[in-house]
C-alpha cells in the first residue's frame, strides 16, 4: 500500500478536453447536423447539457488524481461517530479492531495472499491474529505500523500526530517522510518528537478496559462477538450448535460484565442460556 496523501494534481488542458469531447460527439452523431454548421455553444440548452457532461468527466478525472487507485480490491469502511461506545469489528483473518469515537478504519473484505493491509485514522486498539506469512500493516497519515501478531493502541489524527502503545508482542513503526523506524515492545509507547521517534515506558493498565467497557457491534456474527468477550472474560462463553454461530446481531453493551452481555444476547436472539461455575452455555431453546 503506497502513501499518496501528498500527490500533486496534474494539470488538465480544459480547451483541449472540450475540443476532444466535441469531436467525439460529432463522430458518434450526437450533435444535430444544423448544430455542426455553427458553434455548439450557440444552443443554450445543448451547451448546458454538454457542460454538465464535461463537468462529470472532469470530476471523474479529478477524483482519480485526488483518490489514487491504491488497492486492487474495494475497501470497506467502518466509522465510529459515537463518543461513548467502542465499535468492535473482527476482520476476516481473526484480528479484532476496537474503534474509539471519531475514528475510521478502511479494510478489504478479504486480505491479499501475502499481506494484510488497512488504513485508519483516529484512536483504535488492535488485537492482531498471528500469521508470520502475512504481516499486518496499518497505514496512517504519516506512519506505517507493521506487526505479525500482537495487541497495541494507535492514535493518529488528521494533522498527522501519532502515538502507539504496545500491550503484547512487538511492533515496527516507520515514518513515511524520512524512513526512520523503531521497534516498540510490550510495556513501551512511542511518539514522534522533532521528527524522531521517542520511546517511553507504558504503565496504563486500564487501556483494555477503557475500550471494552462500552462496546457496540454492527451486523457481527454471534461467533465473532463471543470470541471478543472470551478474550478478556474469566468466565468463558460457549455456543452449542453450529446454526447459532452465524446469527448476526446489532447490539450495545454498557458494561463488560459477561453475565449481563450473555443475557442481552439470549433475549435478543431468543436463545437458551445456562450458567455454570466456570462457563456460560448458549444454545437453541
Amino acid at each position: 500500500m503506497t502513501d499518496n496523501y501528498n500527490n500533486d494534481i496534474q494539470q488538465i488542458d480544459i480547451d483541449k478536453a472540450w475540443n476532444n469531447l466535441h469531436a467525439r460527439l460529432q463522430e458518434d452523431n450526437l450533435i444535430p447536423i444544423a448544430a455542426k454548421e455553427r458553434s455548439i455553444f450557440a444552443m443554450p440548452v445543448f451547451r448546458w447539457a454538454v457542460a454538465a457532461m464535461f463537468a462529470l468527466c472532469l470530476t471523474t478525472v479529478v477524483i482519480r488524481y485526488f483518490v489514487p487507485d491504491r488497492h486492487k480490491t474495494p475497501l470497506l469502511s467502518m466509522r465510529n461517530n459515537d463518543a461513548d461506545n467502542t465499535l468492535v469489528k473482527t476482520l476476516e483473518d481473526g484480528s479484532t479492531v476496537y474503534l474509539a469515537g471519531s475514528s475510521s478504519l478502511f479494510y478489504p473484505a478479504r486480505f491479499a495472499n501475502d499481506s494484510r493491509e488497512v488504513v485508519m485514522q483516529g484512536n483504535a486498539l488492535f488485537d492482531i491474529a498471528k500469521n508470520p506469512e502475512k504481516p499486518f500493516r496499518i497505514e496512517t497519515k504519516k506512519i506505517i505500523v507493521e506487526v505479525l501478531g500482537t495487541a497495541f493502541n494507535v492514535k493518529s489524527d488528521a494533522k498527522g500526530s501519532f502515538e502507539l502503545a504496545v500491550l503484547r508482542g512487538k511492533v515496527k513503526v516507520t515514518q513515511k517522510s524520512n524512513g526512520e523506524f523503531a521497534y516498540v515492545v510490550a510495556g513501551e509507547q512511542a511518539a514522534i518528537v522533532d521528527n524522531h521517534w521517542q520511546k517511553t515506558k507504558y504503565t496504563d493498565t486500564s487501556l483494555l478496559e477503557s475500550f471494552t467497557k462500552h462496546m457496540k457491534f454492527k451486523d457481527e456474527p454471534l461467533e465473532k462477538i463471543v470470541q471478543v468477550i472470551n478474550r478478556y472474560s474469566q468466565r468463558k462463553v460457549a455456543l452449542q450448535g453450529e446454526a447459532i454461530k452465524t446469527h448476526k446481531l446489532n447490539v450495545q453493551f454498557y458494561n463488560n460484565d459477561v453475565e449481563g452481555m450473555t443475557k442481552v444476547i439470549s433475549l435478543a436472539l431468543h436463545l437458551k442460556r445456562e450458567v455454570t461455575q466456570d462457563s456460560i452455555f448458549i444454545s437453541q431453546p
